[in-house]
């Protein structure tokens, strides 16, 4: 009866910490394992979020770890909406001066740079990620590209948002799950054998 019971609690536990990686899957835009697998790790280009319901300054700006922005109210990454101008404006204002001095510039002129990633929401749900190229100058000034002004779908190249500790704690919990499951088949067969 104690085995069973305990058995019970830690499949309960378990599933429990199930829970978040069904909230990550489900939510909008949710993060690409596979494209984590070939992100750039190193700076520059930068690449930064401007969407998300938290924000993260603290992260190196690199395709596996993007700098996020705190306005989750922008869901028209590509129009007119007043949220998405705002967290541009966030992004020029706070987040370009910031990168423009982590670079050791070697000369007038020169240009790096920056992805401004965006979790589009207008038509779905789900999500679909859109970025804009941006190019990063010396005096912290960070302009659409001339050369690639358009407001592209998917993920520019390099990208993959590191995977966060829910999806993580919700990978391991499945495999205790299933790894439980199969000790109590054994258990059960021995004890019948026996």
């Amino acid at each position: 009866m104690r085995l069973t019971f305990r058995t019970a609690a830690i499949a309960l536990i378990l599933l429990l910490l199930l829970a978040p990686l069904t909230t990550q899957a489900s939510g909008p835009c949710p993060d690409d394992p596979e494209l984590s697998k070939d992100c750039y790790p190193d700076t520059p280009p930068f690449y930064v979020v401007i969407n998300r319901s938290f924000e993260d300054l603290d992260r190196t700006g690199s395709g596996c770890q993007p700098i996020i922005l705190n306005h989750p109210d922008c869901e028209d990454c590509c129009g007119e909406d007043a949220e998405c101008f705002a967290a541009e404006a966030d992004l020029e204002t706070r987040v370009c001066p910031m990168l423009a001095a982590e670079v050791a510039w070697e000369g007038p002129g020169q240009t790096e740079i920056v992805y401004q990633m965006c979790c589009d929401c207008l038509t779905s749900a789900e999500g679909v990620w859109k970025y804009r190229v941006r190019l990063l100058y010396e005096n912290g000034t960070c302009p659409i590209d001339p050369d690639n002004p358009g407001c592209y779908e998917g993920l520019p190249p390099g990208t993959g948002i590191e995977l966060p500790a829910p999806l993580i704690i919700g990978g391991l919990a499945a495999i205790g799950v299933v790894l439980l499951g199969g000790g109590l088949l054994v258990r059960r067969r021995t004890m019948r054998a026996a």
